[in-house]
């Protein structure tokens, strides 16, 4: 061999790493933007090894399942995360596509899909949250529907209520003592029915006119204080204690109060609903870092899962004379604070968790409990 031919096959090697450094850079950008467009989308993406095995998990994945850091999930199958919703993901069937609530209250799109690896399938999972594109879609349909309602029947009630107001003066022209007494009070009664379904459906139209909150400062102590004095009878009557603990250096919170007010009393009525009789109701107020959270805790019948999905549901109810219209108003006055909240089982009864964000201007601690 020459010295012509090796200098050929020495330009032929250094071409040739030449091209493999060039591919290693272009698939290290490739590596670097597929590992930032997975830091930063919105849907959570989860995919398995041939084994059904986690082997990526990007972060809003790992916020949905509950966990700080993906060694918490990777090499680990679905089935083996203790998470209610891990164990409905790992549920799903390749191609389905599935609505789900997790224990926050979120509803998730979720989706079971493959691509192929080396000549092998892999399935991997998106989720993608649609709590407040379903939440507007929904509040815009049940608006338009109380608008209608409430304008017909209020209109109605209106007018049927001054006819029967006109009918009661033709009550003296009944010569018969007792046809006049019947005829009164046939009136009354409808007059009084009118006035019921006009009350009925003002809580409906309420819920949609429901003001932005007006806010400041204010101590959650008192607040707290204030509702242990409303129900003290209630309470009592069933025989139901009421706990409530609070730490002794909370800040004051910005939040309306009237509007604050309505969310505990719906919370605590409907724990006293749960309970009935014999029970307790543990509220706990505690800081935990930027964030206050307010806890009720009671020892009712507690909810199961097809219950608990549909619970902010408006119209949704488990009480026979129900309107379906409490919770619905809780999470309206939360979601327009900006309070994050569940609503999940505990052992035993239910747990309803509010979570309040710190001001800077809201530095001064209010006295304990």
């Amino acid at each position: 061999m020459n010295q012509r031919e090796i200098d050929r096959i020495i330009h032929a090697y250094n071409r040739m790493l030449e091209n493999l450094q060039a591919e290693w850079l272009r698939l290290g950008e490739q590596r670097g933007f597929l590992d930032r467009f997975l830091a930063v989308t919105p849907s959570g993406i989860v995919i398995f090894d041939f084994d059904g095995r986690i082997s990526l998990v990007n972060p809003r994945a790992l916020e949905l399942l509950g966990r700080k850091a993906d060694t918490d999930l990777i090499g680990r199958s679905l089935s083996a995360i203790d998470s209610a919703l891990a164990a409905a993901l790992a549920a799903l069937d390749l191609d389905e596509t599935r609505m789900l609530t997790d224990a926050n209250g979120r509803r998730l799109r979720c989706q079971r899909a493959q691509f192929t690896d080396r000549g092998f399938a892999r399935s991997y999972l998106l989720i993608d949250e649609l709590t407040a594109e379903l939440n507007r879609s929904e509040r815009e349909t049940y608006e338009k529907l109380i608008r209608m309602i409430s304008h017909e029947v209020t209109n109605t009630v209106a007018a049927t209520n001054s006819l029967l107001e006109s009918c009661r003066s033709y009550a003296a022209e009944l010569a018969c003592r007792e046809h006049r007494i019947d005829y009164e009070n046939a009136l009354a009664v409808l007059i009084t029915r009118n006035r019921s379904l006009n009350e009925f459906t003002k809580g409906f139209s309420d819920l949609v006119k429901l003001p932005e909150p007006q806010c400041e400062e204010i101590d959650v102590c008192d607040l707290l204080r204030a509702l242990r004095t409303m129900f003290s009878a209630e309470l009592k009557a069933r025989n139901i204690v009421l706990d409530i603990s609070a730490d002794a250096d909370l800040p004051l919170l910005w939040m309306d109060r009237a509007q604050m007010d309505q969310v505990l009393m719906n919370v605590i009525k409907n724990a006293v609903e749960a309970i009935e009789r014999d029970g307790e109701i543990h509220i706990l107020a505690r800081r935990h870092g930027d964030t206050v959270a307010l806890t009720v805790n009671d020892t009712g019948s507690g909810l199961d899962e097809q219950v608990r999905a549909n619970l902010f549901k408006p119209f949704f109810t488990t009480k026979r004379q129900g309107q379906g219209l409490g919770l619905t108003l809780v999470k309206e006055i939360l979601t327009h604070h900006g309070f994050a909240f569940s609503l999940e089982p505990a052992d035993p009864g239910t747990r309803f968790r509010i979570e309040m964000p710190l001001r800077a201007s809201a530095t001064h601690p209010s006295p304990a409990l």
